[in-house]
């Protein structure tokens, strides 16, 4: 090889040359940036809340919603304009309208999402150390450069408890958005009854008033002819106005409950001043001897959805009980690495080992153990009040149904005696005074019935509320099953509420 010019020759450590830190070092920070990109993930973005356009969107909810009428097509319901709004169809419509739902429906996805966060390892860490000799150094390259990826080790059982964890927990997140379905229904049910409750209460308290007060006039006539006394007229005009304070009662309840629906079902109340609402057999409710014991006891025990959300509650603590009895070995990373010392190359390999010095695992593990005891008693505590809740309720329900019947036959027998009465009446066997009597008597039971029908069945909504499963009326609707994940979103708000 011919010799080099000016008689200079490479010196031996020269190797790496000064400029083999500079891309060695933009070799790294490249590596670095393709790292960082691939660690990027899309931030959703949506605008805040507006609440003039929102309140415009409210107002202008309407059940005969083309959304709403595919839905409920979906699920094989009628949806036609002359086709009364029954139990089933204003459940759909509480599922599709229910701002409630909505935030069930976030909250379960933001528990789903915390789980899966949850169960994520620790990421690697990349150390840089560079260093530059400014002075005093000798021949060859004054930088120094190491470079060395920390790698956290899971502890044993770790990587499987992290999984249960997050299974139990989208469980549970799934379990609670069903419960908001269940308690949706139980609302707009709820509301639909006293509706149609409240406007044949006020009906029968029209005929009431109506009767009290052609009665009091009837009175009047024969305090003026003499044939009657002025406490007789007293009597009428307390019993008038007595019908009428009852009257106004009636028609404000009717109001409220007309306005409650609207609010179960997510809707203004203009939406449904005329829409028709029927409520099959109201009053027809099963008697209690038709509903089989020892079905409802294991459908209130086993199958309920805050119990099943309590044992996925469980099983997650259990796994973190698992999680914690892996720390009692030490956390350990290790460190591979590469050092660039002024000319040579090395390879580096690190271990930490985390040094109990201060407190050791067990009062993670003690406080692990005792969240999962607290979350053994939880369920156990709810399942013997779900039991007694039980029994209250198929009490409550008997009580009530039997009470109703013996209104029904009270009822019965106002009713014949006001036809009695008529008949008498028009054969001049008595006057118009005892006809009125007889009506507003006969008025006055129906409408104690209708009271007694409600206790009725606000007992036997209690009683499907501990079973949280449709008792009465039969439903076309398959009910909101433990670990069903939410429903699709043609069926949510998400459209709707904002």
């Amino acid at each position: 090889m011919p010799a080099p010019k000016h008689g200079y020759a490479p010196a031996a450590d020269t190797r790496g040359g000064s400029h083999a830190p500079a891309v060695a070092t933009r070799t790294a920070l490249r590596a670095l940036l393709a790292l960082s990109l691939a660690g990027c993930a899309a931030v959703p973005t949506a605008p805040a809340p507006d609440l003039q356009r929102q309140a415009r969107a409210l107002d202008a909810r309407r059940l005969d919603d083309p959304g709403l009428a595919a839905a409920e097509a979906r699920l094989q319901l009628p949806s036609a304009a002359d086709v009364a709004w029954t139990p089933d169809r204003i459940t759909v419509a509480a599922w599709y309208f229910d701002p409630a739902l909505a935030q069930a429906r976030a909250g379960a996805r933001r528990a789903e999402a915390d789980a899966a966060l949850a169960a994520q390892r620790s990421n690697p860490t990349l150390q840089l150390s560079p260093e530059k000799i400014v002075s005093g150094g000798g021949v060859g390259s004054p930088w120094t450069i190491g470079a060395a990826l920390l790698i956290p080790l899971l502890h044993p059982g770790e990587s499987a408890a992290r999984r249960d964890i997050a299974a139990a927990d989208t469980e549970q997140a799934r379990d609670q958005a069903a419960l908001a379905l269940w308690q949706s229904r139980t609302r707009a049910l709820g509301a639909l009854r006293e509706v149609l409750l409240a406007r044949r209460a006020q009906a029968l308290a029209q005929h009431v008033a109506t009767a009290a007060a052609g009665y009091r006039d009837s009175v009047h006539r024969r305090v003026a002819a003499g044939a009657s006394g002025r406490d007789a007229e007293l009597a009428a005009e307390l019993d008038a106005q007595r019908a009428a304070a009852d009257l106004a009662n009636r028609t404000a309840q009717r109001g409220a409950a007309e306005h409650a629906l609207a609010g179960a079902i997510g809707v203004p109340w203009s939406a449904l001043r005329t829409v028709p609402l029927a409520w099959p057999r109201l009053q027809a409710p099963p008697a209690p001897d038709a509903l089989p014991a020892a079905a409802l006891a294991q459908d209130a025990a086993w199958n309920r959805l805050d119990l099943a959300a309590l044992l996925a509650h469980y099983r997650a603590s259990a796994a973190r009980l698992r999680a914690a009895a892996g720390t009692r070995y030490p956390a350990t990373s290790v460190a591979p690495g590469y050092i660039y010392d002024r000319g040579r190359r090395k390879f580096a390999f690190g271990v930490n080992v985390e040094l109990p010095l201060f407190h050791g695992a067990g009062a993670r593990i003690r406080a692990a153990a005792a969240a999962r005891d607290e979350a053994a008693a939880a369920v156990q505590a709810r399942q013997a009040r779900i039991l007694n809740d039980l029994d209250a309720a198929r009490a409550g329900y008997a009580e009530r149904y039997a009470a109703w019947q013996r209104m029904l036959d009270v009822a019965a027998a106002a009713r014949q005696s006001a036809a009695r009465a008529r008949t008498q009446r028009r054969a001049g066997q008595i006057d118009r005074g005892r006809e009125t009597i007889a009506e507003v008597a006969c008025a006055h039971a129906e409408l104690t019935a209708v009271d007694a029908l409600g206790a009725t069945l606000d007992a036997l909504a209690r009683l499907e509320d501990v079973l949280q499963r449709p008792l009465w009326p039969a439903s076309t609707l398959a009910p909101p099953a433990a670990t069903d994940p939410p429903p699709p979103s043609s069926l949510t708000e998400t459209a709707h509420a904002h």
